[in-house]
């Protein structure tokens, strides 16, 4: 496989202007298809695509556009974002011993989550509404697959 490339996903904006911002761009590797790619980041924002997922794109001005996911990965896919930035480590080290990875947007106080087949998604829910719960934090389960 071929790193590097980048992905496009239009974002759609709710009242609020949430997401932040009207395209998410995610690095990707080529596979054997020319118009297919392997999700290589955890998305902040999109609601297509989760860590691993192949996805196929279309060319639109020198520039790869996501079409739809050509085959699901195992992995689920979460955001946290949180009320006191103190925290953000904390859980993210929680997370991870948890068996998932994470990417931090320190601009928006939001972690993505990447939960892997290998780990227990009921664990982390558990854990991240007792967080909720304790008014530490905020999450969404963008996309469930266990």
């Amino acid at each position: 496989m071929i790193s590097g490339a980048k992905v496009h996903f239009r974002l759609s904006q709710d009242e609020d202007g949430y997401p932040p911002v009207a395209v998410e761009s995610l690095w990707a590797s080529r596979t054997a298809e020319s118009n297919e790619f392997v999700v290589d980041n955890i998305p902040f924002f999109t609601y297509e695509a989760a860590l691993g997922d192949v996805v196929r794109v279309r060319q639109e001005d020198g520039e790869l556009w996501f079409d739809d996911v050509a085959k699901r990965s195992e992995n689920s896919l979460l955001r946290v974002v949180f009320f006191d930035k103190e925290h953000i480590d904390e859980v993210s080290e929680k997370l991870v011993a948890l068996g998932c990875s994470t990417e931090h947007m320190a601009t928006h106080s939001l972690i993505a989550v990447n939960v892997p087949a290998s780990a227990s998604l009921a664990e982390v829910q558990a854990y991240l509404q007792e967080s909720a719960d304790a008014g530490v934090l905020d999450y969404e389960e963008p996309i469930l697959r266990q």
